[in-house]
């Protein structure tokens, strides 16, 4: 989460707002934690200790848009537009129940 979506934090009630933008509906929305639940949503976007992320590299660069289109032609991976944490929650579990049974 980048700072600037921290818009407020309250000393006296101890509550921290903040703001996302949903990519389904295209709207801001405005919500205000209690700080522990806040801290507790922001700690699962941290990345392990020697996480190498690889956002700026080869065909994941936004530059390469095109290269990834053909790397997602050629394996055959349909592009989804739906982002939402329901998606790639059923798609982690997909792939996890998948390369569980291919280790069976």
């Amino acid at each position: 989460m980048a700072e600037n979506r921290i818009t407020e934090y309250n000393k006296e009630s101890k509550t921290v707002s903040w703001f996302y933008n949903d990519h389904k509906d295209e709207k801001r929305y405005d919500v205000t934690d209690n700080v522990i639940d806040f801290i507790n949503r922001l700690i699962i976007h941290i990345p392990d200790y020697h996480f190498l992320t690889t956002r700026y590299y080869r065909f994941y660069a936004n530059a390469s848009k095109k290269t990834l289109d053909k790397v997602h032609a050629l394996l055959g991976i349909k592009k989804n537009k739906d982002y939402s944490r329901e998606t790639r929650t059923k798609a982690l579990k997909t792939n996890s129940i998948n390369s569980d049974t291919a280790h069976t």
